[in-house]
This record gives C-alpha cells, structure tokens and sequence, in this order.
C-alpha cells in the first residue's frame, strides 16, 4: 500500500528522535522484562472480542451496564485461564480502558481490606475478593454529604447484647450514592458510618457490609439499594453506580475493620493512634490517582502530537518549516502558538510521573510504619496526596480539553479518542475529595508545619522545611531570584528557590490572617486553593528534578536524561510563567528577569520540538488503547477518520429507508419542489 503524505510526515518526524525511544520506555514503565510482558498483556485485550471498541457508544443504559458486566466476567475468566496475577490483571483492567462494575473491587474494596483491616480480617476477607467469591465497593458519598467524613448521616451503633452493629440510614439524604459497582453486580460495600457506642459519637470508620444474598444476588432485608441513572457526557457508562440504603440492618461486630481502631467484645472503644488513620483509604486512592493523572495526560498528548504532525494547514513560512517541499502546506505542530500549548502538557506528564512515584514510595512507606502503630508520616503524605489530587487531576482534564482543541473540528470527533478519554477522566476532579474543597486540608497541615518551624524547627517535615526561611521575615521578604540572564533559568536550585519562595510566603500570610480576631475559616478558601497548588508545584518540580539524577543513577542514556531535563525545566519554567503575578507581587522577579524566562521557555520548546513524536511512542500505547484514528501509530489520519465513519449504522441503506418515513413528509409540505 502506498504510504499516504500523513504516514510520511510521522515516520519522517519519528526518524528525528534524539534520544533511544526503548530507553525512554523503560524509564517510564520499568524493565524490559516488565514492558515485554505488558505489551503481552496489552494483546491478550486487544485480541479478545468481548472488548471490542466498535460499541463503545449508542447502547442503552442497560445495554452499556450489560456490555460492563461481560467484559468484567471475561476480565475474570482470563485471570484464570491464563493465571494471571493480581497485578497482571490490573494491567489487563487498564487496557480495557472502560471503568467497569469490578473497577471498585479492585482498586479500592481489596486494597482498603488489606490496608486497613486487622491481620485476621485480611485473612478471612482477602482470599474471597481475590477469587471473586465476593464482589465489593467502597461506599463513602451520601446523597447529602460527600467530602464532608465528619457529618456522614449513616450510623452503625453498637447492639451489645447481640454483639452487632446496626446500620441505619435517617433519612434520603443518608443513602450512600454514587457507589461504583454498587448499582448492579457488588454482593459487599465497604460502608463509611459513624461509630456510635452508647450514644457516643466516635466519627467514621469502616465496615464490611454484606448487601446481596450469594445465592440469589437479592438484596438483603433492611437493605434498598438500585442504581442512580446515567452520568454526564456519557462517561462511565459501563459502571453501575449505585445507591444503597439501610433500615436498623444488623451486621456482626467483627465486620468493623480494626487493624487501627478496635471495639471489644464488651463495647470498649480503642481509639486509633491518631485521628486521620481513618482517611487512610482516601490516602491511598488520591496517591494512586498522581500517577493515573500523567498517564491520561500522556495519553492525551501523544494523539495530539501524532494528529498535529500530520495535520498540514496553510503555507505559512516557519523556522521549522519543511523547505525541500515548497507546495506542501505547513505542519501544524511547526506553529510557535502550537508548540506553547503542546510542549509544556507533555512536560507535565513527566512531572506527574515523577511525583507519582515519589507518592507510591511515601504511601508503601507510611503503611509499613502504621503496620508498627508509627504514625509520624501520616499527616505528611495526606497532606501531600489532598494536594496533588487537587492539582494533577486538574492539570490532567484541562489538558485533555487543550489537546482536543488542538487538533482542530476533527478532534471534536468521537474517533479521535479525546471524547471518550476525557468524560471517563473529569469526574475525577470531584470524586476523592473536591478539587476546591480539598485544598483546606494542605493548608491547614501549612499552618501547623509554620508554628512548627518557629517553636520546634527540628520537627518540621521534609517537603515543608522551606518554611524555615519564613521565620527571618525581614530576610525572608529581601530574596530575591538569583537569575541574571536566560540560561540560569535552567540551574535547579533557582526554580527550586522561586517555588519555595512562593509557597512560603503563601503559607506565612495566611498564617497572620487566621489568627487575626474575628477571621473565620471559610473565608480564606481562595488562599488556601493559591497555597495548596503553590505547595504542590512545589513538590511536583523538586520531584522531577530528582528523577533526572535518578535516571543517570540507573544507567539510563546521556540523551534520555538530557531531554528528561528540558523537560524537567519547561515544566518549572512554565509554570513559574503561569503565575508571574504572584512574583511580581512582592518583587522577587524583575521584569528582565520575567523577560529572559519567557526566552528561555522558547529555547526549550525548540529544542525539545524534534522528540515529541518519540516521546510520545516511549508511552507505548497500542493503537487498539489509543482508540483514535487521529492518533494511530502510523498516523493514516484522514484514511482511518473515513473508514470509521463508514462503519456508523446510520449509513447503511435500511436506516435510511427507516428515515423515509419522515424525510418525505417534512420536503413536501408545500408541495414537490420545482427544480
């Protein structure tokens, strides 16, 4: 087959790679053992036709929730046949690219049991969520309340005579709601109630609550329970979110989970070693959705720049421009407005990326030290994931909307694999905590961090130790950026200093504000969103920088690091241009300076202009994920846009003799027209 214009300009700008894209990829996923096996894994769903892509859309809701329910049993029935891990089987869950209704089971109801259930609760429980014996949700979100854990309406209070606890829901508002794999398929939910032992309030935590019978799949008397209907743009269209309501239901005492907090035979209450251990699940989600937010973001950008580099509009003279073919119209990706959206989202997957594994490594950690009643991290690493939920899920889904305008009226297209990516990814803006709501809890762990850093400076945690800067105010106030021209930008300890300086300064005014009298809380949300994201740009830039040092550390090549490192720097730099206000605000940038970042962010984007078609392969996504005729491999854009839509029922002959019916009436009205 002859190669189209667009397949030569892909394949022409993958030949100018600067770095080996097989070492990138390890970078990304790990060995080669490890992607070899992934790939593997990759085709066992590619190849299996209950996951199919040509009926993703135009199912009825029960149709989508059926087709939901197919893939998970067949999900299932792999695992078995070809023995598969528990983690083989998550890679597998991935790349079916749909949230299903055993999404849940997996990725919250089995790790919250081994998490934070007792050793003999793992024991029990563990074993039938793993052989799917059981299939279970993590019930938090009420009709009536959603980030707010401390008001939940749903309470279990302790019958001792019976040594049960009985689950009860006041009222509609107390229904639990939006319950992925609830609506449908969970015979269990890990339902989040308030604890009440003779008529005291012991706040929230955990329980395993049987809801549908095993035998029949009905539901258990003193439970109602149903699905909520269908989400907005179509996402999520496959997962039962559910609802379920409790009326006096008992369930035994030993269904509380009590590695931290314990409760007696006898009705004593043990209180956990601290306060927060019973956010430990959300701790656990939010740290895996910073690595879940660069890989949308990754893949995002890779159909962006595989459709923008084959897309050709105008003849506009560029400095990248393709002289030796005059005729041909300029490549869309060689316009500077172009680049400076594009790059720098690719520059945030890797900082994403980055953080995401420093945040798996801090949460494995702080588990191993709750294991032994250590809880000196926890607030920390709860800090940090609220955080960075906030700010990388944000980054993630904003970024999907820009590389979808991009790429022009086509990327509007369902076949361009953004619409389908970016109504699964937005809800994730709200779920696991608000994105505005949540940036109290960093700001109110800055607070405490500050007070810290004047009274007990030794104590102050080791992603908060920029604030022992603060306490010199008249020193602290007089800094400013070290930078004196264009390349000093790139010097890590000047990007450092300007994210530290900021969040500082941040975290200091808001400090004198809330203590001044009469201040009430909720009247510094908007401070605590600035010093949330501050605090977060902070940890996502010093964590990209280590992970340059990290790659050479693990032999990684010279050309992989250096371009890890122009990455690692537009990121900094373009997001220390994207709140130039906030250091102008107290001096610490002069205008110059501002002047030569801005400068400098356009060397990077220049030079980094001949790897991103490379970068992009080095995610290794197979077309079948990617999903996108715009965004496939060998970039045959236009030839994969028209086959699809030849595949649409809607131009096959019979429906358009289906439409006869009232096409013909409505053209003749008033009469045949006289032509």
């Amino acid at each position: 087959m002859e190669s189209s214009q667009q397949m030569k300009d892909l394949a022409a700008a993958r030949a100018k790679t600067s770095f080996p894209i097989d070492d990138m990829t390890r970078y990304i996923h790990g060995s080669n053992e490890h992607i070899k096996r992934r790939r593997e894994l990759a085709a066992l769903v590619a190849n299996d036709p209950v996951f199919s892509n040509d009926n993703r859309v135009g199912l009825s809701r029960i149709e989508d929730v059926k087709r939901g329910l197919e893939m998970s049993l067949r999900l299932y029935q792999l695992k078995e046949e070809h023995k598969l891990t528990q983690e083989e089987m998550l890679i597998c869950l991935g790349f079916i690219d749909e949230y299903l209704p055993i999404t849940l089971h997996e990725t919250a109801f089995i790790p919250i049991i081994y998490a934070q259930g007792s050793d003999e609760q793992a024991k029990f429980w563990g074993p039938l969520c793993e052989k799917h014996q059981i299939i279970g949700c993590y019930a938090q979100t009420e009709l009536g309340h959603g980030s707010n854990l401390s008001e939940l309406e749903t309470t279990a209070t302790l019958d001792r005579d019976m040594d049960q606890w009985v689950l009860h829901s006041e009222s509609f508002s107390a229904s639990k709601w939006w319950i992925g794999g609830l609506g449908a398929v969970a015979t269990h939910a890990l339902i989040q109630a308030r604890l009440i032992i003779d008529g005291k309030d012991h706040g929230a935590h955990g329980f395993i609550v049987p809801i549908r019978s095993l035998k029949d799949h009905r539901p258990f008397t003193g439970v109602t329970v149903g699905d909520i209907g269908p989400k907005a743009y179509g996402g999520f269209s496959k997962i039962d979110n559910g609802y379920v309501r409790f009326n006096r239901y008992p369930i035994p005492r030993e269904n509380m989970l009590m590695r931290f907090a314990k409760v007696t035979r006898d009705g004593k209450y043990i209180k956990p070693p601290h306060s927060k251990l019973s956010y430990g699940s959300m701790v656990l989600l939010r740290s895996q959705m910073v690595h879940g937010a660069g890989m949308i973001l990754a893949r995002a950008t890779t159909i962006a720049t595989r459709y923008t580099t084959v897309r050709r509009q105008f003849n506009v003279p560029t400095s990248l421009k393709d002289t030796t073919n005059p005729h041909l119209e300029t490549q869309v990706i060689n316009y500077p407005m172009v680049q400076a959206r594009l790059f720098p989202m690719v520059a945030q997957v890797f900082a994403m990326l980055a953080a995401g594994k420093k945040m798996t490594s801090m949460y494995n950690s702080m588990l191993l030290e709750l294991m032994q009643d250590n809880v000196s991290s926890l607030a920390e690493v709860h800090a940090i994931s609220s955080g960075l939920k906030t700010t990388c899920s944000t980054i993630a889904a904003t970024g999907i909307e820009d590389c979808r305008k991009l790429m022009g009226g086509h990327g509007y297209s369902y076949f361009s694999g953004l619409s389908h990516l970016w109504s699964s990814y937005v809800p994730s803006n709200t779920y696991e905590g608000d994105n505005f709501l949540l940036t109290q809890q960093s700001a109110r762990y800055l607070l405490k961090q500050i007070k810290q850093a004047a009274t007990n400076p030794d104590e102050v945690t080791p992603y908060s130790k920029y604030l022992l800067r603060t306490i010199d105010q008249a020193s602290f106030r007089a800094e400013r950026c070290a930078a004196a021209k264009p390349k000093d930008w790139l010097k890590p300890e000047i990007q450092l200093a300007a994210f530290e300086h900021r969040a500082g300064r941040f975290v200091a005014e808001l400090a004198v504000t809330a203590m001044q009298e009469g201040t009430i809380w909720s009247d510094l949300n908007t401070e605590c969103w600035r010093l949330c994201h501050a605090h977060s740009q902070y940890f996502l830039v010093r964590t990209s920088i280590e992970a340059i040092s990290d790659a050479a550390l693990h032999k990684h090549s010279i050309e992989t690091v250096k371009v890890l490192k122009r990455l690692s720097d537009l990121f900094a730099l373009h997001t220390i241009q994207a709140s130039l206000g906030d250091y102008l605000e107290d001096l610490y940038l002069s205008a110059s300076q501002c002047q030569a970042l801005r400068q400098q962010i356009k060397t990077l984007q220049s030079e980094l202009a001949v790897d991103m078609v490379g970068l992009g392969d080095a995610f290794d996504y197979p077309d079948f994920f990617l999903n996108s005729a715009l965004g496939s491999y060998d970039g045959d854009a236009y030839k994969r846009l028209w086959d699809e839509a030849q595949k649409q029922p809607i131009n096959k002959a019979d429906t358009v003799e289906e439409f006869k019916q009232f096409i013909v009436p409505l053209l003749n009205q008033h009469g045949p027209a006289k032509l």
